[in-house]
């Protein structure tokens, strides 16, 4: 079919479709008017021709009554032949109106009249051609033919009018015909062009739907684009795209967990070799071999956050829903998270200002705590000292919304979605004891995914506000 051509086949038929009712319409108008133009112009010259004919007629049905008149008192046959002559320019000048006038108007029916008075004036004049001597004769009411011709110029002029009349009203005819091919035509070419404007929008808007989910990281759904050819080509390159990309994630995360396996033993026995200079179980140190132990510890700290990071990274992208769903104190947890990072704080004198309500969801207690803990722990880490950092709980729309809010140096614009990134490092200095692993807010975001939750980054004046937002399942306040 025409509908599964491509996006170039699908525009051309389209514009033809359109164009093509369009382009009838204004060639259906140029004959409507070349015509009424010709009968225009042919109404003007008859209209011209018929008044002189008329006037010409008038006038010379009064100089044959004239001649004929002078005739009858002289006798003189110059004035017979003269009568005769007018009369053949007489009959001339009828036949020009004749051809131009239609049948059955009153001009006509005036016109036979004065040629059957002019014929009976013609016998009368000839009777008295045969008749010998001198005698004076004066014409009869009978032969007069000013009577009959002085309307005939009138009745030509009306009907003119009338023939204008008529050719205004083929003129309104043209006019409305017109108005209604741009009444239909126009939402015609408005329907079509709507409708072949969805036909290759739509699937362009899917494939765009498509690539934007690919760049969100969603893997898994198959990308299935309907519409013109070349685009449903295009989505099946993406969908081996996706699946190329389900295959290195799979990879790296495979990679990921084996490495961090493969770190946590050595690791181990760092700590535990640290453990034992520390104590001085395998004899005293002096002071540089104190600081060389306490250099080691520290950075064994720092090693152990990141395994333990990429572990929970690995654990948190190979689950694919929250396990042994239950009704969750986000409250209760809230608190419970804020006493956890008091020893955190309270060396650096931040202090937390809550608004807390009661609210609970449907999830999974392990993954809602640790997405609680990573905030916080982000806020704490990005916080100057003495700072505070804002928590609220509560109910919009019903959805259980989560607010963090620190007084650090804040996320760039550009940067509110990378953040959520895997391994993502931003301008801001960490202030906490251990160096993040960038991973914190990639985990918290995957388990509000799987919480069909959302969280993203807000604006703000003092610093980062970081909202998290979960399906809710009842709410009251907080006694």
């Amino acid at each position: 079919m025409w509908l599964s051509s491509s996006i170039r086949q699908l525009t051309v038929v389209g514009f033809l479709l359109v164009v093509i009712p369009l382009t009838a319409a204004l060639i259906s108008t140029v004959f409507q008017v070349d015509k009424l133009a010709a009968q225009m112009q042919e109404a003007v010259r008859d209209s011209a021709q018929a008044v002189e004919a008329s006037r010409l007629i008038a006038t010379q049905a009064l100089s044959m009554e004239r001649s004929a008149g002078q005739y009858g008192v002289l006798r003189d046959p110059i004035l017979f032949e003269r009568y005769q002559t007018q009369r053949e320019q007489l009959t001339e000048a009828i036949a020009r109106l004749l051809a131009l006038l239609p049948l059955q108007t009153d001009v006509i029916n005036q016109i036979n009249k004065l040629s059957q008075r002019e014929e009976a004036l013609y016998d009368q004049l000839e009777k008295w051609s045969s008749i010998p001597g001198h005698d004076a004769q004066k014409l009869g009411p009978e032969f007069k033919l000013a009577d009959i011709v002085n309307p005939i110029p009138r009745l030509v002029t009306e009907w003119i009018v009338n023939d204008s009349k008529s050719i205004n009203s083929q003129v309104e005819d043209v006019q409305r015909m017109l108005l209604w091919q741009a009444i239909a035509l126009t939402p015609l070419a408005l329907i079509l062009a709507g409708v072949f404007s969805v036909l290759i929008t739509r699937p362009l808007r899917n494939l765009g739907k498509a690539i934007r989910c690919l760049g969100a990281g969603e893997l898994t759904t198959p990308v299935q684009v309907s519409g013109p050819r070349d685009v449903r080509e295009l989505g099946e390159q993406l969908d081996w795209m996706r699946q190329r990309l389900a295959e290195l994630e799979q990879q790296k995360l495979i990679f990921l967990q084996h490495v961090s396996h493969e770190l946590k033993t050595p690791l181990t026995a760092i700590r535990e070799g640290t453990g034992l200079l520390h104590d001085k179980v395998v004899g005293s140190l002096n002071e540089e071999q104190t600081e060389v132990v306490k250099i080691l510890h520290k950075s064994s700290l720092m090693l152990q956050a990141q395994v333990e990071g990429l572990l929970s990274f690995n654990l948190a992208m190979a689950e694919d829903r929250p396990d042994q769903l239950q009704v969750v104190d986000l409250a209760g947890m809230t608190h419970d998270a804020i006493e956890k990072h008091q020893l955190t704080m309270r060396p650096r004198h931040i202090s937390v200002e809550k608004d807390i309500h009661y609210v609970e969801v449907p999830g999974e207690y392990r993954q809602l705590r640790t997405v609680l803990d990573n905030l916080l722990s982000n806020a704490i880490k990005y916080s100057p000292d003495a700072a505070e950092i804002q928590i609220k709980l509560g109910m919009e729309d019903n959805m259980a919304c989560l607010d963090v809010i620190d007084q650090g140096a804040g996320i760039d614009f550009k940067d509110r979605q990378q953040v959520f990134e895997p391994f993502f490092q931003g301008k801001q200095v960490s202030r906490g004891p251990i160096k993040g692993t960038g991973l914190g807010l990639a985990i918290a975001q995957r388990y509000v995914y799987l919480h069909n939750g959302s969280i993203q980054v807000l604006h703000s004046d003092r610093g980062t506000h970081i909202r998290v937002c979960l399906p809710l399942t009842g709410e009251k306040d907080a006694q």
